[in-house]
């Protein structure tokens, strides 16, 4: 089967953030790997990340390698540094193979942790250095695609980064669910959304440590990696629902990854009952109690345009495929170190969904997510 991974990862070194991608203005500034106790961090503006310990605990997969060795965090990984920190793309290709992943689109890992700088023009600096260090590793690859990075604490930043990233050949830009203490739906944001849908670029809401109010309630990573880790996810998912965005921007595609698909009933539930509800009572005192969004939750999701991934175990993925039908998508999360191996043939095998629908999810429904016409590449493969 040609199999579509929407949501595979690059593990960033000393490398993407290098001379060559890297602003000069900031290179002084720029994150650096160190080894402290026999662990490995990134060094930015003094502050290690991650933080596995500790109020605010996150847990990061990168750095992955210090001075050409594995870091101890990535000794289990099967994955070479090469394959998971993208140093050329073969053996990435070669890794992909063992798993019978025919196109990945990447994603960032130090960027999943939010703030990584107090600085808004470091981060910019930053952020742009790895589209440009992946557009020059990956470009406009036949099997390996990947989203960008922006910085929206830099909203005219962000319009620069996107346009850039567009040339270097990005299909999509990621955002975590929130942008610290503000949700997606800010006005400040409206250039970048018209920024995005001028160049017909995928939006994802990736999981990752998006509000520090939220991380900030967590001093151990098992707890912080449920709640402060997942939940920014259905923040983003609430933001483009209730806003109005989906309104002014109708062609606008949305994936909302590595959240599992289990909690869509409940949002959709939630937000349909409250749709209903909010306004009924104060309309006519305080119109600004009307909801902003033209139409109720679920007809959003009928006009096709969002996405969310699955875990392939998730329990409640039948009924969620009746619900949403073919928006659902399937993630490897390669090369980290929660992932299943060989997930995708634990789909494969699952008697609770037809072979229709295991090929939808593994193939048709990612390449529509990003817009990718794999019809060659699919009859080549047969």
């Amino acid at each position: 089967m040609y199999l579509v991974d929407a949501d595979g990862h690059v593990e960033e070194s000393e490398t993407t953030f290098s001379d060559k991608y890297f602003d000069p203005a900031f290179r002084a500034q720029r994150p650096r790997v160190v080894a402290i106790d026999q662990m490995v961090y990134w060094m930015i503006e003094e502050q290690m990340y991650p933080r596995r310990v500790g109020r605010g605990a996150h847990n990061l997969g990168t750095p992955a390698s210090y001075k050409g060795k594995k870091t101890p965090h990535a000794q289990k990984k099967s994955d070479t540094i090469a394959s998971m920190e993208i140093h050329g793309v073969k053996e990435r290709i070669e890794a992909m193979d063992k798993e019978g992943i025919s196109l990945q689109v990447l994603y960032p890992t130090l960027f999943l942790a939010y703030p990584l700088a107090a600085t808004p023009p470091l981060v910019t600096a930053m952020s742009t250095a790895y589209n440009r260090f992946l557009g020059d590793q990956i470009g406009a690859h036949e099997r390996l695609k990947w989203a960008a990075v922006v910085n929206l604490d830099d909203v005219e930043g962000a319009v620069n980064q996107v346009k850039e990233a567009h040339e270097l050949g990005a299909v999509a830009v990621m955002l975590l669910g929130t942008v610290g203490d503000r949700l997606l739906d800010d006005p400040a944001f409206l250039p970048f959304y018209e920024a995005l849908v001028e160049r017909d670029l995928t939006l994802a809401i990736h999981v990752g440590w998006a509000c520090p109010a939220l991380t900030g309630l967590f001093t151990h990573i098992y707890p912080s990696s449920v709640n402060a880790f997942l939940m920014p996810v259905l923040l983003g998912f609430s933001s483009m629902i209730n806003s109005g965005l989906l309104d002014r921007f109708p062609t606008l595609r949305v994936g909302f990854l590595e959240a599992g698909c289990q909690w869509i009933h409940f949002m959709l539930d939630r937000l349909d009952h409250r749709f209903g509800h909010s306004g009924n009572f104060l309309a006519d005192i305080l119109p600004d109690t009307i909801p902003k969004a033209k139409l109720a939750p679920m007809e959003y999701m009928r006009q096709g345009n969002l996405y969310l991934s699955c875990e392939v175990e998730d329990t409640l993925l039948p009924e969620v495929v009746e619900l949403v039908g073919d928006q659902v998508v399937y993630g490897s999360d390669m090369p980290h170190g929660d992932r299943e191996v060989l997930s995708s043939d634990y789909l494969k095998q699952r008697e609770d969904l037809s072979e229709t629908v295991k090929t939808r999810i593994l193939r048709e429904n990612g390449a529509r997510l990003y817009n990718l016409d794999i019809s060659h590449a699919v009859r080549k493969a047969s």
